[in-house]
Parts: C-alpha cells; structure tokens; sequence
C-alpha cells in the first residue's frame, strides 16, 4: 500500500502496470511540454494547468495517446484543475469534448493530466483528490453503448528552482478490482521511433533520454 501523506499519496511506491508502456505522440508531447512551461513561469507559479489526452489501447497494457485535447478554455486555478465549468456556470468547450470522445469509438483510453508547481512538500505527489476524481471518472464517465473506456490519470510536476531537467512525469491507472498501479515506461513516438523520457531512480523526467 502506498504512503499517505497529508492530503496526498506517493504514487511512487505502487506496483507497476504488468507489461505496460505509455507512447505519447509529438503533439501530445508538446502539448504537454507547453503545459509545464506554463506552470513554472506564468502567474503566481501556483496555478494548475492541463489537458486530456485521447488513445487507444494497441496491446495488453500498451497504450498510445495520439490527440491533446483541441481546448483550453479553463481558467487557470490556484492548485487545482477544474475544467468543468466556467465562473458563469457554463460547460466549457474541454469537458464538451470529452463527452464526446467517451461516446467515440475510435478511442478507448482517456488521461487526466495536470501540472504541479514545486512547493515542497507532498508537491510530487498526486493528491489524494485527484486520485478521486481518476476513481470517479473511470466508475461513473462509460459510454452509453457499453463500451468500456479505461481512464489514467498524469501528473507533470515543476522541478526545484524551474530547473527543466528536475521536471517530472508521472501516470497511474486505477484497476476496479486490484487498485493502483503506476507506469514507468514512457515514450515519445519522434521520426517513426519511440524515444523513452529519462529516468532518475525509475521516475521519468520531462526530457528525452
């Protein structure tokens, strides 16, 4: 069981996903690049930025994330990422989108990604409310048809100091019968080629080894 520390859990210390590999496509990958360079140098340096990332399963614990969402139209959140609504109390155009891709057949993997800023502590860490809403979106957000959509959850967190090779990424995926696993095995597919992220002590950071 991994450690739980004020208000948040070292997703560290679970197991890993069985035989399982992440591939980002080169949009994803830059769109998630621009998200933490957002987190370290805009605003307070506090605030939350993020996206869904559309994929598919390509074999047993195998996935390939090929499309960021087309949207950003949330606002910026003091250490949160909510893109449900927007302070009018109107859907934004990014949770539109992920209704639809729930209904699309073409995809059956969805990511939650968000960013972190350094703060210390417990920063490199998923909260325990975003590990909820990852819980959430893979009980209640399946399709009408029956089709099942497995749901990860990201996390890309600020290194110390806005140091970029200190960034790190991170997945997890909640399995409804055995709990929380973690994936390690990151990769970018660049020039026909999968290029892995660099790890330090199995934690992928935001640079390509």
């Amino acid at each position: 069981m991994a450690n739980v520390l004020a208000g948040a859990t070292n997703h560290f210390e679970f197991n890993e996903l069985p035989n399982s590999r992440i591939i980002l496509s080169e949009e994803c990958y830059r769109r998630l690049s621009a998200d933490i360079n957002l987190c370290a140098f805009s605003g307070t340096k506090e605030l939350e930025y993020g996206t869904f990332l559309y994929g598919k399963e390509i074999k047993p614990n195998v996935i390939y994330f090929d499309m960021p969402s087309k949207y950003d139209d949330y606002e910026p959140s003091f250490r949160e990422f909510e893109v449900n609504i927007d302070k009018n109390g109107n859907e934004l155009l990014m949770h539109k989108e992920l209704m639809s891709k729930i209904e699309d057949n073409k995809y059956n993997c969805i990511a939650h990604i968000h960013t972190h800023p350094y703060i210390g502590g417990t920063c490199r860490f998923f909260s325990n409310q975003d590990l909820r809403t990852i819980q959430t979106l893979q009980r209640d957000f399946q399709p009408e048809n029956g089709e099942k959509k497995y749901f990860f959850g990201g996390l890309l967190t600020v290194g110390p100091e806005n140091v970029h090779e200190t960034d790190e990424i991170s997945f997890v995926f909640y399995d409804e019968n055995n709990g929380w696993y973690k994936i390690t095995n990151i990769n970018v597919f660049l020039n026909n080629q999968e290029i892995p992220f660099f790890k330090v002590d199995t934690k992928p950071k935001m640079r390509l080894g």
